[in-house]
């Protein structure tokens, strides 16, 4: 792959790369959106449910509260995940 991209002329050795960069970053961002929007969702239903918001999750004291807590505390993994990564992305659009 190298090899081939050190026969391309001219500018296009630099322009080349950093179009498939573009490319990919673009369908990462869509993907992490979709994540994000995701994770929202299942933050909001536990939050909806237990009419708690996200420090109170950890409060409830049944065996079905612990597992969904456990579910919550995933998803805002995801979320914060898919937002710090998000931003990464972003910050590659600022550079030319």
């Amino acid at each position: 792959m190298c090899k081939s991209i050190e026969t391309l002329v001219g500018g296009d050795q630099d322009r080349l790369p950093r179009a498939a960069l573009r490319l990919a970053a673009k369908q990462r961002a869509r993907e992490l959106e979709k994540e994000r929007r995701q994770a929202l969702a299942h933050i909001r239903r536990y939050e909806r449910k237990y009419g708690v918001e996200r420090k109170g999750m950890s409060k409830l004291d049944t065996a079905q509260a612990h597992e969904d807590y456990n579910d919550w505390f995933f998803w805002t993994s995801v979320l914060e995940r898919a937002e710090k990564a998000s931003k990464a992305i972003k910050k590659l659009g600022t550079i030319q």
